[in-house]
């Protein structure tokens, strides 16, 4: 019963009638009817008692209108007040009607006057309303005094008329509508309650969500859909520059620069699509970025923002070092001119996109500072880099805007020149940029003289290799170098074929070494009387490859490479170890004559090596002389005396190879520690043919002597030059009228037959 009437609020769905209402019908429907119940009951035993059996069918209509309303409170709310409604309005018309006393009648009109509260529970305000108005009627009636019409005879004499209508009153307005108000009042207790529960929990949960907001460990920013700013955290405002009290603008863009706005990428490594972020500037300066923004149920939106200003900088020392990476990628680190690799872009490009309107000659020229390597033996290589920073700055100061300047590698500068019109234009062009170049550039107190060649390719219209280009010049730049006057060269065929086989000679040399192609050969020297004085050693190679080739076409080559020193070391090597093989054998062995180049007298370890190799075979210095021509002793004049006074003073002998060819003055030579003199083939072959050359001879022997120099003619082929030489005083013989250069098996015969008639004569004596 009570479940019926005092429903469980939250058994209806939403979409429903609140449960109070329903109840509070139902509260209203079943106390009336069993209140009124007994006022039905005692009238209508009176009316039966009368015979009025109106009453009967009038009580039987009211209490079934009751009862289907409580029908209807089942299945529709607003029917069963309506129905109410009616109930109310039909008992106190039936009231008003039908009592003979206008006292009671007018009590039917006052239980009406119930029926706008009803309406405003049960629907709405404005049916409320409509009912106190429709209720002004009878209020009025009643007030004009007018005798209310007894329209309503029920035939019966109803003595408790007066006490039905006021216990009606009573019981409706004591007890229905108090307790139907109850009921309302007990569910607006219920909903103030729970609606109390919920403002705490609420007030719970919004101080759980500042806790959070504020302590996310991220800075957040709750907007609007226009970027207005609703809420943000104390690390958002920390990170904009925001003071929440005293700021009072809230669009999020006037705190973050759009204008500064720039992109770098995640820090997410594993990120596969490498996104980059959008970061903003603020008022201070710091880089934002925002990380991620959320849209909430209300259309607002939080924003996550972060500091990337460390991420910024990152990226931006990321970018200049990757820039600054790709600058020396294509620039010489000591000039800061451009690299091969950069020559080689501006060509393709040069020659991808050809200027066909003009008939201009396009060219590179390549210029090689010839006295750098002079100034790195005299100076230090330290030096050497000082002079080619100063040639870069002179060279791209006198030559055009116009033309790219890069350095081809370390001696070498190339620029190119495509603003002339002929080949005979290039070369005027080249000529007046050497002649602009200074001659000589100051350092410190010392001036160091500038020597430089020039090469020349013009570019072909068929030229789509840019390599192949940069080769023809350097080719022409090679022969230039060669040349005597160190020349301006066009590139020319003849010179690229001689490169080539320079090059092959080079490449021959380091594997002949390793292969044992190398070998010598010993020339004797001979004294007046016929007797082996000594020897000098001969330096042959027979390439499996290129065949025989002579010294003078591999001993330059190996010069200019660097790897005459390895031959050098082979040279000293074989010597020492023939040497210790003849002492083996014939109990003595003759002097041994080396040459020596300047590069081998100027090497710091070069003593070193030949000691190493002495003592390896156990040899006397006497029996090592070497041999360095007049021109390789001018080329570092301090350094090679220094290195041939060592040399001297550990007993080791020095012959001046070729006197009388180089440019020597007599105080010069007078300071080389030679023991030997060697008349150079040139004078030697001249004699009987040319005076000058004779009397050249005979000044050598003179100068030798004044020297106390032992002096040995070269190349002598002939009885005359013979009889010449003994006549004006030479002392040894080398040429083909003796011996001509002998392997290790016929030196031994002639050893062995020499060092036997010593053994014969002395048995004599």
């Amino acid at each position: 019963m009570f479940r019926w009437l005092f429903l469980n609020e939250s058994a209806l769905t939403p979409a429903e009638h609140a449960a109070w209402k329903v109840s509070t019908l139902r509260i209203i429907l079943a106390s009336s009817f069993m209140l009124e119940g007994l006022i039905a009951v005692h009238s209508s035993l009176s009316a039966v008692d009368q015979g009025a059996y109106r009453v009967l069918w009038l009580v039987a209509f009211f209490y079934t209108l009751k009862a289907i309303t409580l029908y209807c409170s089942a299945r529709s709310l607003r029917l069963a007040a309506g129905l109410l409604i009616a109930n109310i309005y039909g008992t106190g018309l039936t009231i008003a009607l039908a009592t003979q006393d206008q006292e009671l009648a007018k009590l039917g009109f006052v239980f009406v006057y119930i029926t706008p509260v009803i309406a405003r529970v049960f629907f709405s305000t404005r049916l409320a309303l409509i009912l106190m108005s429709i209720n002004a009627i009878p209020f009025l009636f009643l007030l004009s005094g007018v005798a209310i019409p007894h329209l309503i005879d029920l035939k019966i004499d109803l003595s408790d008329a007066a006490n039905y209508v006021h216990a009606l009153l009573f019981l409706f307005l004591n007890f229905c509508i108090p307790f139907a108000v109850f009921r309302v009042l007990y569910a607006f207790d219920t909903s103030l309650t729970r609606f109390r529960d919920a403002s705490d929990a609420l007030n719970v949960s919004y101080i759980q969500y500042q806790e959070i907001f504020e302590n996310a460990g991220t800075a957040l920013v709750l907007t609007d859909a226009f970027g207005q700013i609703l809420q943000a955290n104390h690390q958002a405002n920390d990170l904009l520059g925001r003071d929440p009290h005293n700021n009072d603008e809230l669009s999020l863009f006037s705190w973050l620069s759009m204008e500064d706005s720039v992109r770098i990428r995640s820090p997410e490594h594993d990120d596969p699509a490498n996104l980059r972020l959008s970061a903003y500037r603020t008022h201070d300066g710091k880089m934002v970025a925002m990380d991620n923004i959320s849209q909430t149920s209300a259309d607002h939106y939080i924003v996550a923002l972060r500091d990337v200003s460390n991420l910024h900088s990152m990226h931006n020392a990321l970018q200049l070092s990757l820039e600054r990476e790709e600058y020396l990628s294509k620039h010489d680190h000591l000039t800061d001119l451009p690299n091969r690799v950069m020559l080689c872009q501006y060509l393709e490009a040069l020659l991808a996109n050809p200027d066909t309107s003009q008939v201009n000659v396009t060219a590179v020229v390549s210029f090689r500072l010839n006295s750098i390597r002079h100034a790195n033996q005299q100076f230090g290589a330290q030096t050497g880099d000082v002079l080619l920073r100063r040639f870069a700055d002179e060279l791209t100061q006198v030559l055009p805007k116009n033309c790219f300047c890069a350095r081809l590698r370390s001696i070498v500068f190339t620029f190119v020149v495509d603003h002339l019109r002929t080949p005979q234009d290039i070369i005027q062009f080249v000529d007046h940029v050497r002649q602009a170049l200074p001659k000589e550039l100051k350092l410190n107190d010392d001036s160091l003289l500038v020597q430089f060649s020039a090469g020349i390719a013009i570019i072909r219209p068929e030229d789509n290799d840019p390599d192949e280009i940069i080769r023809r010049s350097e080719v022409a730049l090679d022969t230039a170098r060669r040349s005597s006057d160190q020349s301006i060269t066009l590139f020319d065929e003849d010179d690229a074929l001689q490169i080539i086989r320079n090059v092959e000679i080079e490449v021959g040399v380091v594997n002949g070494l390793a292969n044992g192609e190398f070998y010598l050969l010993y020339q004797p020297k001979v004294a007046s009387d016929g007797k082996i004085a000594g020897v000098e050693a001969l330096l042959r190679w027979k390439s499996k490859s290129l065949g025989k080739v002579l010294p003078a076409e591999f001993i330059p080559i190996s010069e200019r490479s660097g790897l005459i020193q390895q031959i050098s070391h082979f040279v000293i090597e074989n010597a020492c170890s023939q040497v210790r093989r003849w002492i083996d054998e014939f109990g003595n062995s003759p002097i041994v004559a080396l040459n020596l180049s300047a590069n081998d007298i100027n090497q710091e370890d070069f003593l070193n090596l030949i000691a190493e190799s002495c003592q390896r075979y156990d040899i006397e210095p006497e029996f090592l002389e070497f041999e360095i021509t007049e021109t390789g002793l001018s080329a570092n004049e301090a350094l090679s005396i220094k290195h041939l006074h060592a040399l001297k003073n550990r007993g080791y002998r020095i012959a001046i190879d070729d006197f009388g060819t180089g440019y020597s003055s007599l105080s010069k030579l007078s300071h080389f520690p030679a023991h030997t003199v060697k008349i150079d083939r040139s004078f030697v072959s001249q004699i009987g043919y040319n005076r000058k050359s004779e009397m050249i001879i005979k000044a050598i022997v003179s100068l030798a002597k004044i020297l106390a120099c032992t002096t040995v003619a070269e190349g002598v082929e002939n009885e005359a030059q013979v009889s010449f030489l003994k006549e004006v005083g030479c002392e040894l013989f080398q040429g083909f009228y003796y011996y001509r250069p002998l392997d290790v098996e016929n030196m031994n015969t002639l050893l062995r037959s020499n060092y036997r008639a010593d053994k014969e004569l002395q048995k004599i004596s």
